[in-house]
């Protein structure tokens, strides 16, 4: 796990590629890889390369970066971890290949020489590289399959800049800092800028499954190298039908994903909310070692410290070695303005913030590689959201969708409209299904239609083409409609599975939407400030191509969520943890911006501030607030980091 940045001149006329310029980006970098740093420089190729790295597989010399092959005729800048390095290794080892260290970045230098590019369809991890041919001329930058590690790129002045984070793209003197309406837009709501975007022009996002390739005439193209929807016989759907069968391979997979996330040269720890997922992590991890350490977090001024019991009673059920740390809101608040750095762009998940404590918390006693339950809520069916959108889907949506004349709909739509103006939400539903338009959006929507038209009242309805985006997803529509993005992803679906039901239809647009760019983000930029690495279980690709195929009813039966994880559970986990009411990952945003304290007064002199092209409209959606029904913390905190981009 490491941070990595650098550029390419792709103009015919060539500059001096600037070693200050490139100290400056992985210096930006430095929290990702507290272990060491590195730069290189190439005239010739018109490349700079930095590096930062965090020991984890062969913790010597030999595995510092950029690394080049004995013949230097290949680099790589690599962050992330290759669980099948091993395996890798001595294929190519049985091939002709020396090695010179034992890191997992040397498979695949030597991986790349021997199949090309189509080394990533044979690297089972999470990873973010660049991988430069000197023969060949050519660059590819390539992002996992699930999205676990980021990776954003820039194209100004025809020079492609590219990093780990943003902030070291803005060390390139040719970048420009300026917010983009459409990405603003879609950030209100999705509470993440959806790739391909950022909140910043012309600074995008690869999305995962992704690679960029600049060939020897510099020319720019993306490729989709991996998607997670498989064709499978009809044979096979016949086993999906079988409970027993998923239960099975589930669980073997479960197993194998976790024996994968242990490879490591340093201990291995695992954060604990007592939670179902993090316990079952817990559970196979302390299989395979003896000496686990396991870290919870708590608010010490709110009931959420209660959950400390059932963190507790797990460590001591598998006998781990166990930490916590309580934080105040105070604690909170002054870590705020950190968050806001470490992130980039706005990501409006207040568990960013408990989650940077916790990963604290596990770096302070000696831990750089901890295992995390991100992936099992959207895999398993775990959130109550899903539940009700399920529920509405199969009794209302989908009958009258397929039974009911546009023209009925449409005049109960006008009918019920007036009565809906003070809930916005119901408004849009209605108007969606009037339309025929997708229930189901994404597993975090802060705003819709009705409170965005409050918000960007002084943005201009017109919007400026983006060719990169459109040669990353061709034929998506730029513009101020976050339907786009559904529609988009719903169309690519239909292509590849035009059979999908419904939480399959979900499933995909979390993998391609909220999960990358949200969920595992926030995980990265928290875990990697403090120079820690997050490992996600649950998000085996094979695990995760399996899930696909399991069909809704499986993973929502008799009413119960995580109806499949809770089977497999038992006898593993206490009955009590398994049956308990679910308590998310959170933070209390309620409180904090409902209440008299610090963050309310802070958040209102970010509101007067004029950083960002929103300013001014705060005092309006601060009266729709009051005149209002409905509790608006998640939107207010979805504003307030995007009026905190400095």
């Amino acid at each position: 796990m490491c941070g990595l940045a650098g550029y390419l001149n792709l103009n015919e006329k060539q500059i001096k590629i600037d070693e200050q310029i490139l100290d400056g980006m992985q210096r930006a970098i430095a929290h990702r890889g507290p272990d060491g740093g590195r730069i290189w420089a190439s005239d010739k190729h018109q490349l700079g390369l930095a590096y930062r790295r965090l020991s984890i597989i062969d913790l010597s010399d030999a595995g510092m970066q950029p690394m080049f092959d004995k013949q230097r005729s290949v680099v790589v800048c690599f962050n992330g971890e290759i669980y099948n390095y091993k395996e890798l290794r001595s294929t190519l080892e049985n091939i002709g290949y020396q090695f010179f260290s034992t890191s997992d970045t040397e498979t695949i230098l030597y991986g790349y020489k021997e199949w090309g590019i189509d080394v990533i369809h044979r690297l089972v991890g999470m990873f973010a590289f660049s991988i430069y041919d000197f023969e060949k001329r050519e660059l590819y930058l390539i992002r996992d399959r699930i999205g676990v590690k980021p990776l954003y790129f820039t194209l100004q002045n025809n020079i492609l800049g590219f990093a780990s984070e943003i902030k070291a793209l803005w060390h390139l003197p040719w970048t420009h800092k300026e917010i983009s309406p459409v990405a603003a837009y879609h950030y209100l709501t999705f509470m993440v800028t959806p790739a391909p975007y950022t909140i910043f022009k012309e600074i995008y996002k690869l999305p995962a499954g992704f690679y960029l390739k600049i060939d020897r005439k510099k020319k720019l193209s993306f490729c989709e190298w991996y998607n997670p929807i498989k064709k499978i016989s009809a044979t096979e759907k016949k086993e999906f039908e079988s409970e027993q069968f998923c239960l099975e391979n589930i669980k073997n997979l479960l197993i194998e994903s976790t024996k994968k996330r242990m490879v490591s040269d340093v201990p291995v720890g695992a954060f604990l909310s007592g939670g179902i997922d993090s316990s079952l992590n817990v559970a196979l991890m302390s299989q395979l070692t003896s000496k686990l350490k396991t870290f919870t977090v708590a608010f010490s001024d709110g009931p959420e410290s209660n959950e400390l019991k059932w963190a507790r009673m797990i460590a001591q059920k598998f006998g781990t070695q166990h930490h916590e740390i309580t934080i105040s809101e105070t604690e909170a608040f002054s870590f705020y303005e950190k968050m806001v750095y470490h992130l980039d762009e706005p990501l409006a998940d207040c568990v960013c913030i408990p989650f940077y404590y916790v990963a604290k918390l596990a770096r302070d006693n000696g831990i750089k590689v901890a295992q995390v339950g991100e992936g099992s809520d959207e895999l398993f069916f775990g959130y109550e959201l899903y539940a009700n959108y399920k529920k509405m889907y199969d009794n209302f949506w989908a009958p009258t969708q397929k039974f009911m004349p546009s023209f009925m709909r449409s005049g109960i739509k006008n009918i019920f409209s007036p009565f809906l103006n003070n809930n916005p939400t119901k408004l849009d539903l209605i108007q969606n299904w009037a339309e025929q338009k997708p229930l189901f959006w994404g597993g975090a929507i802060a705003f819709n239609e009705q409170h965005k038209k409050i918000i960007l009242s002084d943005v201009h309805t017109s919007i400026e083409f983006d060719p990169i985006v459109q040669q990353i997803y061709p034929g998506m529509r730029q513009e101020l409609n976050s339907l786009s993005i559904v529609d988009y992803h719903m169309s690519k679906l239909k292509e590849l599975d035009p059979e999908a039901d419904f939480c399959k239809q979900m499933l995909y647009l979390e993998l391609k939407q909220r999960l990358p760019e949200l969920l595992l983000m926030r995980a990265d930029k928290m875990s990697m400030a403090q120079g820690l690495e997050a490992r996600e279980p649950f998000l085996d690709h094979k695990l995760v191509e399996f899930m696909m195929h399991v069909h809704g009813d499986l993973k929502f039966k008799n009413g119960i969520k995580k109806y499949l994880l809770k089977k497999i559970c038992r006898g593993i986990l206490p009955d009590s943890v398994i049956d308990r009411k679910k308590v998310g990952f959170s933070a209390p945003t309620f409180r904090w911006l409902n209440g008299e304290k610090l963050f309310p007064a802070y958040f209102q002199a970010l509101s007067r501030s004029q950083n960002t092209f929103l300013s001014g409209n705060f005092s309006d959606l601060e009266k729709f607030y009051k005149n209002n029904i409905y509790n608006f913390a998640v939107q207010k905190w979805v504003l307030q980091n995007l009026w905190a981009i400095k």
